[in-house]
């Protein structure tokens, strides 16, 4: 899957809490997968302490409005060890160039193979490191797209060897724009408004990454914020805020 547009970075957090956090706890349902996530950091922008704060808040939220049959009561402690014991669970590897992290992608095989509860690796983002090899390739493109190509062929070895989930954001380097775009209201509620969102959406990484791409997410932020997803038919609505993302 993949994330696009502004509010990315906003995005990914919930998302490893969900994946790192246990199902159950002290007889709280945290509804978590408890299961490994490899985090790739190409932008430098993930902040270990913006995650504990929402790992943090969405314990303190369970336990406050989802509580079971259990009379133990829970300490600022006992939440603070079972954040330390999730954050054991995430493995954050960053790279400064496609080459590198074709590389790390190489690299990380083996330690995929020794950690069975690695279920997920997340790359933020894809396109950190396309105009640098757009700039190396000259005027040709194959040579623009050789370390792309390549990491697209891992990543799908390494996703179907493993059972692997993998999570991509993007960023929106280029954008379809007309008149019927720049005349659209801000609320993409209706169909019609969505198609604007999905119009504005323009490929630009090689062709074998837009065919190894099963779900994207275009995220998009005016006066009010609005996503588009190309694979789902239903409308859902959410917020984001410091505790991550809220359905309503």
């Amino acid at each position: 899957m993949v994330l696009k547009g502004q509010e990315r970075p906003s995005c990914y957090y919930p998302i490893v809490t969900s994946i790192i956090l246990p199902k159950d706890w002290n007889g709280y349902n945290l509804n978590g997968a408890n299961a490994g996530v490899i985090f790739i950091d190409t932008d430098y922008k993930f902040q270990i302490l913006r995650l504990v704060n929402i790992m943090e808040k969405r314990i303190m939220g369970k336990t406050e409005h989802d509580k079971l049959d259990t009379s133990k009561k829970t300490s600022s402690n006992d939440i603070e060890v079972l954040v330390k014991e999730c954050l054991k669970k995430i493995m954050i590897v960053r790279c400064t160039s496609s080459f590198q992290l074709l590389v790390t992608l190489h690299s990380l095989e083996s330690t995929i193979s020794n950690n069975p509860d690695i279920a997920v690796i997340m790359i933020d983002s894809i396109s950190a490191f396309y105009w640098i090899d757009r700039c190396n390739g000259g005027e040709n493109i194959g040579a623009q797209e050789t370390n792309m190509k390549h990491i697209v062929q891992q990543l799908s070895k390494l996703v179907k060897n493993y059972n692997l989930v993998l999570f991509a954001t993007k960023a929106l380097n280029f954008k379809k724009t007309n008149k019927e775009n720049e005349s659209k209201g801000d609320n993409c509620a209706s169909p019609s408004e969505k198609k604007v969102l999905k119009d504005n959406h323009a490929e630009f990484l090689c062709k074998s990454w837009y065919k190894f791409v099963k779900h994207r997410l275009i995220f998009h932020k005016e006066k009010s914020f609005s996503v588009y997803c190309n694979s789902l038919k239903v409308d859902i609505q959410f917020t984001i805020n410091e505790g991550g993302i809220c359905f309503k």
